[in-house]
């Protein structure tokens, strides 16, 4: 009776973990950007650039495999346009600018057919140094992770409970 009752115990701590994943359909969103992989539907990200000592500097704007992108901006950051995109093998330059210590901002526009990564390098012409921003481009293909209905779980749960306890029954002799 001790190992029914355990077993018992066991069976409803199994159920109470299956009735808090009742959901039928649960849908996972990816972080940083997400493009719709059409390769024409556009997705947009402010950016912004942080100018930390005076000079001249130029923004070089490079993507990965079945991504095109562009930096639209009124400051100099300016990289690319609707008509002129950054992808493989085609990375883009702004024109070169002279900044005083200030953050340039600006959207980057993103579409493309695959996931894959957009970045976004600051080269001082001055100091020969450069900083590099890498955007994670995610499908907006949603994965979804189907989780049984609490039924589904709990009753054929009940039916090995019962089976147990018939069967202990019978052992007994009662």
């Amino acid at each position: 009776m001790k190992k029914m009752l355990l077993l018992l115990v066991r069976c409803l701590l199994l159920v109470c973990i299956a009735g808090s994943a009742s959901a039928s359909n649960t849908v996972l969103t990816p972080d940083d950007v997400t493009i719709t992989p059409d390769g024409e539907s556009v997705a947009s990200v402010a950016t912004s650039i942080g100018i930390n000592t005076p000079g001249t500097y130029h923004v070089t704007l490079t993507a990965t495999d079945g991504l095109f992108a562009y930096i639209e901006s009124s400051s100099p950051i300016a990289v690319g346009s609707s008509s002129n995109w950054a992808s493989v093998g085609h990375s883009l330059s702004s024109s070169s600018f002279t900044s005083t210590v200030e953050a340039c901002t600006g959207n980057l526009y993103i579409k493309g057919t695959n996931p894959g990564t957009v970045t976004v390098t600051t080269y001082s012409e001055s100091g020969g140094d450069s900083i590099t921003q890498s955007y994670s481009v995610y499908s907006a293909e949603s994965v979804n992770v189907l989780v049984p209905e609490f039924p589904i779980i709990a009753f054929p749960i009940a039916a090995v409970i019962g089976i147990v306890f018939i069967f202990g029954r019978n052992k007994e002799g009662l």
